[in-house]
Protein backbone atom coordinates (compact mmCIF):
# COMPACT_ATOMS: atom_id res chain seq x y z
CA UNK A 1 0.00 0.00 0.00
CA UNK A 2 1.37 3.39 -1.13
CA UNK A 3 -0.43 6.44 0.60
CA UNK A 4 0.95 10.11 -1.20
CA UNK A 5 1.25 12.61 1.62
CA UNK A 6 2.31 15.35 -0.95
CA UNK A 7 4.89 15.14 -3.92
CA UNK A 8 7.82 14.59 -1.51
CA UNK A 9 6.35 12.62 1.27
CA UNK A 10 4.51 9.13 1.24
CA UNK A 11 3.81 6.26 3.89
CA UNK A 12 4.13 3.16 2.32
CA UNK A 13 3.23 -0.96 3.99
CA UNK A 14 5.67 -3.48 3.71
CA UNK A 15 5.51 -6.81 5.15
CA UNK A 16 6.88 -5.90 7.81
CA UNK A 17 6.47 -2.21 8.92
CA UNK A 18 5.14 0.65 7.62
CA UNK A 19 7.73 3.21 6.45
CA UNK A 20 7.74 6.90 5.37
CA UNK A 21 9.96 7.78 2.22
CA UNK A 22 10.75 10.88 0.54
CA UNK A 23 11.78 11.51 -3.02
CA UNK A 24 15.39 12.06 -3.64
CA UNK A 25 17.85 12.90 -7.02
CA UNK A 26 19.53 9.59 -7.96
CA UNK A 27 21.88 9.50 -10.08
CA UNK A 28 19.88 12.22 -12.73
CA UNK A 29 16.52 10.79 -11.87
CA UNK A 30 14.47 10.51 -8.66
CA UNK A 31 14.08 7.63 -5.84
CA UNK A 32 11.60 7.36 -3.25
CA UNK A 33 14.11 6.27 0.04
CA UNK A 34 12.62 5.12 3.07
CA UNK A 35 13.78 7.41 6.62
CA UNK A 36 11.63 5.97 9.34
CA UNK A 37 10.11 2.70 10.10
CA UNK A 38 6.55 2.40 12.17
CA UNK A 39 5.44 -0.84 13.33
CA UNK A 40 1.16 -0.09 12.71
CA UNK A 41 -0.52 2.99 10.10
CA UNK A 42 -1.68 5.04 12.95
CA UNK A 43 1.73 5.39 14.27
CA UNK A 44 3.16 6.14 10.34
CA UNK A 45 0.61 9.17 9.96
CA UNK A 46 1.24 10.71 13.62
CA UNK A 47 4.94 10.67 12.63
CA UNK A 48 4.29 12.11 9.04
CA UNK A 49 2.29 14.56 10.89
CA UNK A 50 4.95 15.08 13.31
CA UNK A 51 7.54 16.03 11.27
CA UNK A 52 5.37 18.26 9.23
CA UNK A 53 4.97 20.74 12.15
CA UNK A 54 8.47 19.99 13.44
CA UNK A 55 9.66 21.28 10.23
CA UNK A 56 7.25 24.35 9.70
CA UNK A 57 9.13 27.34 9.51
CA UNK A 58 6.89 29.34 12.44
CA UNK A 59 8.50 31.69 14.82
CA UNK A 60 6.56 32.58 17.60
CA UNK A 61 3.06 30.98 19.50
CA UNK A 62 0.77 32.67 17.50
CA UNK A 63 2.11 31.29 13.95
CA UNK A 64 2.78 27.73 15.63
CA UNK A 65 -0.99 27.33 16.22
CA UNK A 66 -1.89 28.90 12.77
CA UNK A 67 0.75 26.18 11.30
CA UNK A 68 -0.95 23.01 13.20
CA UNK A 69 -3.97 24.06 12.27
CA UNK A 70 -2.67 24.18 8.67
CA UNK A 71 -0.94 20.66 8.70
CA UNK A 72 -4.32 19.21 10.63
CA UNK A 73 -5.98 20.37 7.85
CA UNK A 74 -3.98 19.24 4.75
CA UNK A 75 -4.23 15.41 6.55
CA UNK A 76 -7.79 15.72 7.21
CA UNK A 77 -8.08 16.49 3.20
CA UNK A 78 -6.49 13.79 2.35
CA UNK A 79 -9.06 11.68 3.70
CA UNK A 80 -12.46 10.58 1.69
CA UNK A 81 -15.42 12.54 3.30
CA UNK A 82 -17.00 8.91 3.34
CA UNK A 83 -14.07 7.81 5.72
CA UNK A 84 -14.45 10.88 8.04
CA UNK A 85 -15.32 10.63 11.61
CA UNK A 86 -18.22 13.06 12.12
CA UNK A 87 -17.89 15.11 15.84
Amino acid sequence: MIIPIDEKIRIVGTEHAWQLERKRNYKGGKKWEPFKYYPSFRQAVAGAVHRDIRIHPAHGLSEAILAVADVVQKYEQLIPSEYRLSK
